[in-house]
C-alpha cells in the first residue's frame, strides 16, 4: 500500500471517528453565504441534518455582506461559532479578536496529514492556522462553447490577440451581448481581473511590500482593460454575479470565475445539461510560450469564540463533519470545486470528473492573491478598484490612474507599517 494511500485512509478514519463519537449537546451557529444561494441551500441543509454532534443553526448572508457582517457582529459580541470565509479575505477576517487559532484546537500533525499538499496554507495568516481549507481551485477563465460556436469561433483563443478577435466576433454576431465579463464594479471583484491582466502583461502590483502599479507593463494592462470597455467588448457595472447570469443566458463568451462556474451556468441557463458548454481554459498570453496565470482560490471554515477551542466541542466536530468524505465529496461535485482533503482528492469519483480535471489542467501557474494577504488588503483593493473604475469610465487616462494609484498605495503601505 502506498504512503499516500495510507495517509488518505488514516484521515478518512479520523474524520469518521470524529464525526460519530462526540454527540455533544451544544448548539452551533454556522454563518455561510452558500446557504443564502438557491443553488446551495439544500446541500448545506443536508450537511447540517446529517450532523449528530449537536444542533446547527445556519445563518445565511449574501457573499458580499459576509465580511462586513462578521466585523459588525464582533463589535456586539454576537459572532457565530463557525464561519465560511473566502480564503483571500481571511487576513481581514483574522483581525477579529474572537477568531481561534486552530493549532490550539487540533493536532498539527493530523492537520498536515488530513489535507492535500498546499491546501492547509489557504487558512494560514502570520503563522497561525486561522481556518481550515474546505474547497479549493483557482480563479481562472471559462469559455461558453455554445456562444463561441454561434459567433463562428472554432478554437479557444490562446493569445491576447486571438482573445480580442474572438470578443469582436461575439460583439458583432450576438446582439446585446457582453463578450467578456470583465469585473468593472465591486472593488473586491475588480482587483482579481486586474491582477491577472497585470501579470499577463508582465507586470506586478505589490513586490516585497512596494507598489509597482505605474510600471510600463501595469499601465499597458490597465489600458487593455479600458480599451475593452470602450470598444464594447466588456461593459461598465459588471460584477461576478452579473457575469455568471449573462454567461448562463448565452450573452457572454468569457469571464473569470472559480470552478463553481459550471454550477452557476446550469442555474442561470435552467438546463442541467448546460455544463457541457462550460469549458475551462488557460488565460490568454501575450506571446506563445508565455506562462498562463490564474489566482489561487478557495473557501475556508473558521472557528470563533474561545469556548469552542476544544477538539471535542460541537463547533470543532461540525468542522470535521463538513470535511468528511461523506459530506465533502458530494458538496464539491455539486459545485464543480476541488476537495481540500487528501482522501477527497484520492477518491475515484473526483479523479474521473472530466470538468474538474480540465480545470486543474488549465490552471496554468496559479499565483497567490498578494493583495488579500496584506494587513490593509481591503484598503488596497479599494484604491485599485477606484482607480481602475476612473480609467474605465474615462475620468482619467490609464497612465493618470496608474500614477494616482501608485501614490495612494505608497501612502497606504507606509501607514500600514
Amino acid at each position: 500500500m502506498s504512503h499516500y494511500r495510507k495517509i488518505a485512509m488514516g484521515c478518512a478514519a479520523a474524520l469518521a471517528i470524529g464525526s460519530a463519537t462526540h454527540a455533544i449537546a451544544q448548539d452551533v451557529e454556522f454563518m455561510t453565504w452558500t446557504y443564502a444561494e438557491s443553488s446551495g441551500e439544500a446541500m448545506i441543509q443536508g450537511m447540517i441534518d446529517s450532523f449528530e454532534g449537536g444542533s446547527v443553526e445556519p445563518q445565511g448572508y449574501a457573499w458580499g455582506e459576509m465580511t462586513r457582517n462578521a466585523l459588525l457582529r464582533a463589535r456586539t459580541n454576537s459572532l457565530p461559532d463557525v464561519m465560511q470565509v473566502q480564503a483571500r479575505l481571511l487576513p481581514t477576517v483574522a483581525n477579529i479578536e474572537q477568531m481561534v487559532d486552530l493549532n490550539t484546537v487540533f493536532d498539527r500533525e493530523m492537520l498536515e496529514a488530513m489535507f492535500a499538499p498546499g491546501f492547509l496554507a489557504y487558512g494560514e495568516v502570520d503563522g497561525r492556522q486561522m481556518a481550515l481549507p474546505w474547497i479549493g481551485g483557482t480563479i481562472g477563465m471559462v469559455a461558453n462553447e455554445n456562444v463561441l460556436e454561434t459567433a463562428g469561433i472554432s478554437e479557444i483563443p490562446t493569445t491576447v490577440e486571438e482573445f480580442r478577435e474572438a470578443l469582436v466576433l461575439i460583439r458583432d454576431t450576438i446582439p446585446n451581448s457582453v463578450p467578456y465579463g470583465l469585473a468593472t464594479t465591486n472593488n473586491n471583484s475588480i482587483v482579481l481581473d486586474y491582477l491577472i491582466w497585470v501579470w499577463t502583461h508582465g507586470g506586478d502590483v505589490i513586490v516585497d511590500g512596494e507598489p509597482m502599479v505605474n510600471s510600463a507593463e501595469s499601465i499597458a494592462a490597465l489600458q487593455f482593460m479600458v480599451d475593452l470597455v470602450a470598444e464594447r467588448l466588456a461593459a461598465p457595472e459588471i460584477d461576478r454575479p452579473d457575469a455568471r447570469r449573462l454567461f448562463g443566458q448565452e450573452a457572454m463568451g468569457f469571464y473569470f470565475d472559480a470552478p463553481s462556474a459550471r454550477r452557476f451556468a446550469i442555474e442561470f441557463s435552467g438546463d442541467e445539461d448546460y455544463a457541457q458548454y462550460v469549458q475551462p481554459m488557460m488565460t490568454p498570453v501575450m506571446a506563445e510560450g508565455d506562462e498562463p496565470v490564474s489566482i489561487q482560490w478557495g473557501h475556508v471554515i473558521a472557528m470563533l469564540n474561545s469556548e469552542n477551542a476544544d477538539a471535542e466541542s460541537a463547533a470543532a466536530q461540525f468542522m470535521l463533519h463538513l470535511l468528511s468524505d461523506d459530506q465533502l465529496l458530494p458538496y464539491t461535485a455539486n459545485g464543480g470545486t476541488i476537495p481540500s482533503t487528501a482522501s477527497g482528492q484520492a477518491d475515484e469519483g473526483f479523479q474521473s470528473d472530466e470538468y474538474r480535471a480540465a480545470w486543474a489542467a488549465n490552471s496554468g501557474t496559479p499565483r497567490r492573491n498578494t493583495i488579500a494577504s496584506l494587513s490593509n488588503g481591503a484598503l488596497v483593493a479599494d484604491i485599485i478598484g477606484e482607480e481602475v473604475q476612473a480609467a474605465i469610465l474615462g475620468q482619467k487616462s490609464a497612465e493618470e490612474a496608474a500614477n494616482d494609484m501608485q501614490a495612494r498605495l505608497i501612502e497606504a503601505m507606509a501607514n500600514a507599517e
